[in-house]
């Protein structure tokens, strides 16, 4: 099985990321401007950033969410193998079901196939880390994990730490950040190369 986060590294935030400033801000923002800025703090500060996380964390624009470029012809290559993938991503089920809406997203996109795995946090209280440090171990006790692919040092950090080979695809931070993983890709069609190789 290969384990695949959903924000920024399937699905890019960064027009919805965009949006929501400009709404905050009152003038135009693009896409440019909130690259590899996940938190926008680049553009916004104080109680900007609070209601800006407000904005993130709920359903609102949403749908402005793309899939990367060959991100689903990839995972199509991976499942032709008899690859399971397993979708394993902070986004929760309360107080509002983001999972319910990010599947509906992924399955119109090709991203999400019925066979495929989704995990999703219980709840927004829960932390990212901690969240995928447990679903991480239990995994690894159901399924041979060939490689796990994330765009936050952090989390992938925690594949790493439970001896899986870590992807670090960078449309979030910069490759320094990943300096411990194991593989780092611009994108997917570095992976997809990588698939076709035999190498992921």
């Amino acid at each position: 099985a290969v384990i695949v986060d959903i924000d920024n590294t399937v699905m890019s935030c960064d027009e919805r990321r965009a949006a929501l400033c400009s709404v905050i801000l009152g003038r135009p923002v693009s896409a440019a401007e909130v690259w590899r800025d996940l938190y926008c703090s680049r553009l916004l500060s104080g109680a900007q950033q609070e209601q800006f996380f407000d904005d993130f964390l709920s359903t609102k624009l949403m749908f402005l969410d793309q899939p990367y470029p060959l991100a689903a012809r990839t995972l199509d290559l991976l499942r032709a193998r008899g690859v399971a993938i397993i979708f394993l991503s902070g986004r929760f089920r309360r107080p509002v079901d983001k999972g319910r809406v990010t599947l509906e997203f992924m399955r119109k996109y090709g991203l999400y196939r019925e066979d495929d795995g989704a995990i999703f946090k219980p709840s927004a209280a829960v932390h990212d880390f901690d969240f995928k440090r447990d679903t991480i171990v239990g995994l690894r006790h159901a399924y041979d994990i060939l490689w796990a692919i994330d765009d936050t040092p952090r989390s992938l950090w925690v594949a790493k730490l439970a001896g899986i080979f870590s992807v670090g695809i960078t449309t979030s931070y910069s490759p320094l950040r990943f300096h411990f993983a194991d593989m780092i890709v611009e994108g997917w069609g570095d992976v997809k190369e990588l698939v076709e190789a035999g190498i992921l």
